[in-house]
């Protein structure tokens, strides 16, 4: 984490100052960290899949925030309308629209 943040932060210097003196060098800098950047991230989500392959017990990120499911389909019968057709529900307008 600590790296990503120091990477952050150098490539965010190099780019102020590659646009504010127009230097090449600072704009290297800033290509560099960048692709150093992608680099890490793409090494953090493969070691995630790979992790998430090769156990597949551990709980879903839902599941881990709380959200719960019953793990059944819906069918169209349980679906409702968003619109009410009750001739004493909200005005025609509310159901026009």
């Amino acid at each position: 984490m600590r790296v990503v943040a120091v990477l952050a932060v150098t490539g965010l210097i190099a780019l102020v100052i590659a646009v504010l003196t127009g230097s090449t060098w600072a704009a290297a800098v800033v290509i560099v960290a960048a692709t150093a950047g992608i680099v890490l991230l793409l090494r953090d989500w493969r070691s995630e899949r790979t992790r998430a392959l090769a156990n597949p017990a551990e709980p879903a990120p839902s599941a881990a925030a709380g959200v719960t499911t019953s793990g059944s389909a819906l069918s169209p019968d349980e679906f409702s309308p968003d619109l009410s057709t009750d001739p004493d529900g909200p005005s025609s307008d509310a159901r026009a629209g």
